[in-house]
């Protein structure tokens, strides 16, 4: 008996064309990106030139299907990449249509700028118009700060390292708010890295002062970023306690107070609290060390206030 010899493999121009016709997005782009011999960098290269910036991690992203290009400049590279590839027009942007893909994301849980800094507060209506006029903002991922405490007990600097992820496409821009003990004694941002400073605004009287931080390149969903930067405060009068207010919820935050020599605190405890009026809660004592900060690491952080408080008697 003879067996019967195995049906040949589909050539890829034919998986392509199956593909092209019934989708889905993501295996088309991925046939015809492995057909064409490009890798994502010359690709990249190619979009930018035609005046599509896209980072190889997006389309990475779109071509696994964690991602799906649905906003217009998006979809604008997505027609570029036609071309690029060879393709004929509508035959990516086709699929789009007929098959969005990956279901979105459920939106990020947000509460009100008014539960984090009470409803009376004159840094509201600044809060209120950073956000309308510069868009989606990315949520914070990853949080580890240090702050340090001088020997003259004041708050001296404030040092910040973020992973920030977007939510939509074209996230670009983070807003900081740091307000410093004393009125009319407002923190100043001093340092940035992997950002760019941008606008700013301040309100001496309540201490408060607002920056934009504006990422290096435009994020698209799903994407992150890192962002550093670093205040320095203007404090006349000692403070006991440095909090932190997340609008949202937070994989991990890890908070370090540094005292010099000679002001290390007799004690110190971790709070939280579900608006500034409201009352602490899960209040522990953080262990001291000499010569070492006082840190607490939280994970699965939810909306709220977080922060640590000190006594030196």
């Amino acid at each position: 008996m003879f067996a019967t010899p195995p049906a040949p493999a589909p050539d890829r121009r034919d998986q392509l064309a199956a593909a092209l016709a019934e989708g889905p997005f993501r295996y088309a782009l991925s046939l015809a990106i492995d057909l064409s011999g490009l890798g994502l960098d010359r690709l990249r290269d190619r979009l930018a030139a035609a005046g599509a910036a896209v980072s190889t991690t997006t389309l990475s992203y779109w071509r696994t299907g964690r991602t799906v290009p649905a906003r217009a400049r998006s979809r604008e590279a997505v027609r570029i990449l036609e071309d690029v590839l060879e393709l004929p027009a509508g035959a990516l942007t086709g699929l789009l249509d007929r098959d969005p893909g990956r279901a979105p994301e459920p939106p990020v849980p947000i509460v009100a700028w008014e539960r984090l800094w009470g409803r009376r507060n004159r840094v509201l209506p600044v809060l209120t118009s950073f956000e309308a006029e510069y868009g989606p903002a990315p949520v914070v991922v990853s949080l580890h700060e240090q702050v340090h405490i001088g020997a003259d007990r004041l708050l001296h600097r404030l040092r910040a390292r973020e992973v920030v992820r977007a939510t939509e496409d074209g996230t670009q821009l983070r807003m900081v708010t740091v307000r410093g003990f004393s009125p009319g004694c407002p923190p100043r941002l001093t340092g940035t890295r992997y950002c760019t400073p941008g606008h700013s605004e301040t309100l001496p009287d309540q201490g408060f002062t607002v920056n934009e931080l504006i990422l290096h390149r435009c994020l698209d969903r799903g994407e992150t970023a890192l962002v550093e930067y670093e205040f320095t405060f203007t404090d006349r009068a000692p403070d006991t306690s440095y909090d932190r207010r997340f609008r949202t919820g937070v994989h991990e935050h890890l908070l370090e107070l540094h005292f010099a020599a000679g002001a290390e605190p007799a004690s110190c405890h971790a709070y939280r609290r579900g608006s500034p009026a409201g009352p602490e809660t899960e209040v522990t004592e953080v262990a001291r060390t000499p010569g070492l900060p006082v840190h607490v690491m939280s994970a699965g952080v939810s909306p709220g206030i977080v922060g640590l408080r000190w006594c030196w008697e």
